[in-house]
Order: C-alpha cells, then structure tokens, then sequence
C-alpha cells in the first residue's frame, strides 16, 4: 500500500508542501519497522504468554487464598481460592476458541476503502496522541509518585503504536484499496475499519490484561506475607482484570457480528436505487 498518495489538483505544486513530505517519510519509515509479519509475530507471543499467564492466575488465586486463610483465621477465602480454578479454567478456554474464531472473522469479511489518505492520517494521529500520552502521563506520574499512572500512559501508547502498525498495514485487516463507487459504501468501509482494528486489538488486550493481573495478585500475597494482619489488597479487582481481559476475544466476536450485520443491512438498502434502476430498464 502506498500512504504517500499525491493530490491530484491542477496548479499545486506537491513540494511546497514540506509537512506533508515530512510527515510522508516519517510513515515510509515506520512501516519499513512495522511489518505485517512482525505484528503477527507479536500478536502470537502476547497471545500465548496471556494463556501462560491464565494458568499462572489460577495458581496465584489459590495461593492467595490459602493465605488469606490463614491470615484472617477463616475458610471463606481458602473456599474462594477453590472457586477460582474453574473459574479461570473455563475462561480459558473461551480466549483460546474465540481468538482463533476472530481472527477467522477479519479473513471471511473483505472490506474496501477509496483512498489510503484516510489510513495514513489516522497513523499519523494515533502516533502523535501515543507519543502525547506517554509523554504527559510520565511527567504526571513523577509530579504525583503514582506508578499506575504511568502504567495508564504506557498503555495508551502502546494501543496507539498498535492502530498505527495497523494502518500501516491494512492487509492485516483484510482491506484492499480500491475506489468505491458511492459516498455510502465509502462510509461503510470506513466503520468496517475501525470495528477490524478493535477485534485485531482483541489479542493483544487478552494477553497483556492478563499479565498485569496476575502481578496485581502477585503484589497482594507478597503484602499479605509482609502485614500483621488480614489485608485483601488488590486482590479482587486484579482477579476481576483477569477474567474480563480473558473475556475480551468473546465479548469482541459478539460485537463484531452484531456491527457487521448492522452493515450489512445498510449496504442492502444502499443497493436499492441500483436495483430499482436496473428494473426500470428492463
């Protein structure tokens, strides 16, 4: 894909326009970095170690329930701790079945767009707000000593650089430029891109949510050996970032089907006026 389209207007010289062959360079060398190999490569890795990072959970929730138990004298939590294990075991087994169904989705569901103008701004823009984000969350985590607050602008950057790895390459959506024919399908294409881009995001989100959960259930068992007393910490809600993080790639498959048949329904009515002119002629 070519992101460095020129216009096409009489009378405008392209190189006056010194942002724009900046801006042009500076995307023919992200995405000499950012390959379509290279994402799917990470996506892979990030996916597995979220699943490693499930089994781990399971251990880390039993762990700290028996802890728990005996810091506070009670069962409940060692009972809890018990609960836990099918819990994560069949939220494992729904990541597992409906990554690959997702992924499955995006190659089954062929999209278009007009012009690579439109990726290469919303690459632009999502590089920029990840650089922002990163920026200014930092600074603001040094001013208030928050280290969850750097972990927000960390996040956001990384999300950004995702979307900009994906505009980059739109192959990885499973969209092809070519010109479309009315302003409707053009509208069309656009939505499809960004609903492809969320379910894409799916595995990444999987794997990483995982893994800061589990340190969030790691921090609370190391508190719990180092306190007096019974403390629950963190516990439940890492143990809830867990769970819905597995929960994302069947939580994205079913809003990717209910969008998609949205769509679906406005291309049919977009088609109308063709077919009610093809039948005028006959």
């Amino acid at each position: 894909m070519d992101l460095s389209e020129k216009p096409v207007e009489p009378g405008v010289k392209w190189d006056a326009f010194t942002a724009v062959r900046w801006d042009d360079q500076a995307l023919a060398w992200t995405k000499s970095m950012m390959t379509a190999p290279r994402y799917e490569a990470l996506e892979s890795w990030v996916e597995k170690a979220g699943h490693y990072a499930l089994l781990a959970a399971a251990a880390l929730g039993l762990i700290w329930g028996i802890v728990s138990a005996f810091k506070s004298n009670q069962l409940s939590p060692f009972l809890a701790g018990l609960v836990w294990l099918p819990i994560v075991g069949v939220a494992q087994y729904a990541a597992f079945k409906f990554s690959s169904t997702s992924r499955g989705l995006i190659r089954s569901s062929g999209s278009q767009l007009s012009s690579s103008s439109f990726l290469a701004c919303i690459a632009l823009w999502s590089l920029l707000l990840g650089l922002v984000a990163l920026a200014g969350f930092t600074y603001g985590a040094i001013r208030m000593d928050s280290l969850s607050f750097f972990g927000t602008g960390v996040g956001l950057f990384v999300a950004g650089e995702l979307v900009v790895w994906l505009c980059l390459n739109p192959s990885l959506l499973n969209i092809v430029i070519i010109p479309a024919s009315t302003a409707g399908e053009e509208a069309i294409g656009v939505l499809t891109f960004f609903m492809k881009t969320l379910l894409r995001l799916v595995p990444v989100a999987f794997g990483i949510g995982v893994i800061v959960g589990d340190l969030g259930i790691f921090a609370a068992i190391i508190q719990l050996f180092r306190s007096q007393g019974f403390s629950i910490v963190d516990a439940p809600s890492s143990a809830w970032l867990v769970i819905v993080s597995a929960a994302l790639p069947l939580i994205g498959y079913v809003l990717f089907l209910i969008n998609y048949l949205v769509l679906d329904i406005l291309r049919a009515i977009l088609a109308i006026p063709e077919k009610l002119d093809a039948i005028g002629k006959k």
